[in-house]
């Protein structure tokens, strides 16, 4: 966790690793009790689970901590985490079109290779598939077939998520209390 001067001033950084710090904590409780979660509601199967919206804090997170030159490897937790919690709550179309601007077929497709070349390719395949709704949005099938793959898979999602910040716990832009992670 981040240092508090003898002032007790905080800074942004230290308000950010101490959040970033709480989260973890979150996934590894989860994980050590075998639940699976997903951005959008939490814990299916335990619904009061307290920890359960932890996905979709590390959404808002990233965007208020990292909003910009994020790695690939956050660029691509971020996108995953949106694309399921924009589906889930909005449409599969919504996150597709770029209605909040954060997902532009550029990025779709960044994200898309970043899975593909890093042993994620279970998520890439459906992800990838919208990327034509990008350039047309009369795809009602491909919607619901994406849609299904998320509401069926949501463990797969789950487990790429707590991958990713295993392997990429160290690697936190701007965060220098690496070891408290």
């Amino acid at each position: 966790m981040g240092v508090q001067n003898s002032c007790k001033h905080t800074t942004s950084e230290t308000e950010a690793e101490e959040e970033l710090y709480r989260l973890y904590a979150q996934i590894l409780r989860l994980k050590a009790a075998g639940k699976t979660v997903n951005a959008y509601n939490g814990c299916e199967e335990d619904p009061g689970e307290p920890d359960g919206d932890v996905l979709a804090y590390f959404i808002e997170y990233i965007y208020v901590y990292h909003p910009k030159n994020r790695p690939d490897w956050l660029e691509a937790f971020y996108q995953v985490l949106c694309w399921q919690f924009t589906s889930f709550h909005e449409g599969v179309d919504v996150y597709y079109e770029n209605f909040y601007g954060d997902s532009d077929r550029e990025t779709i497709c960044r994200t898309a290779k970043f899975l593909q070349e890093n042993g994620y390719a279970d998520i890439e395949e459906p992800y990838q598939k919208g990327i034509v709704l990008c350039d047309q949005t009369e795809q009602i099938s491909l919607t619901k077939e994406i849609y299904e793959w998320l509401c069926e898979h949501t463990k797969e999602v789950w487990d790429f998520c707590v991958d990713i910040l295993e392997k990429n716990r160290l690697s936190w832009p701007g965060i220098t209390s690496k070891t408290a992670l």
